[in-house]
């Protein structure tokens, strides 16, 4: 003897989660854009040019244009990956950048800033503490909506 049953909106909740990870996807897509954009708005201003330096260097203003300041497309600037692995960067690959704005440590900026530039420049890292808050919440939004929509 069998006891057959049907459950109502099965068939639609299998279809739904049949295109999960395309949607998963293309909604992380959307917010790792939404992030570089993040950093790419907050890239700093140039400090001024220090008065009292005797240099033969004149500024071109090349690092900056290399990271989109003045509207410029960062020379790093992607995505890659999906679903856990998504990976978003944002940068320079200026070979000098790591000696003006490089981070202490950081692997992609080895060995740091520049003795000369410390509390002049910014650095890479402070771009990031800009945009960390907003980036933030973008991903907790995101991560919210995901959860509730399942």
């Amino acid at each position: 003897m069998d006891i057959d049953f049907k459950i109502q909106g099965l068939d639609e909740v299998v279809k739904r989660f049949k295109n999960m990870p395309e949607k998963l996807d293309a909604q992380m897509s959307k917010a790792m854009d939404a992030s570089l954009k993040l950093l790419h708005g907050n890239v700093l201003p140039y400090p001024p040019q220090r008065e009292n330096m005797v240099s033969k260097y004149v500024r071109t203003g090349t690092l900056g244009r290399t990271l989109g300041a003045q509207g410029a497309k960062p020379t790093i600037y992607s995505m890659s990956g999906s679903g856990g692995k998504m990976v978003g960067k944002f940068g320079t690959n200026l070979i000098y950048a790591k000696y003006v704005i490089g981070e202490e440590g950081a692997p992609s900026y080895p060995p740091g800033q520049a003795k000369m530039h410390k509390g002049w420049w910014w650095t890479i890292g402070m771009i990031l503490e800009r945009s960390r808050k907003k980036m933030d919440q973008l991903w907790k939004d995101f991560v919210d909506k995901a959860l509730n929509k399942l």
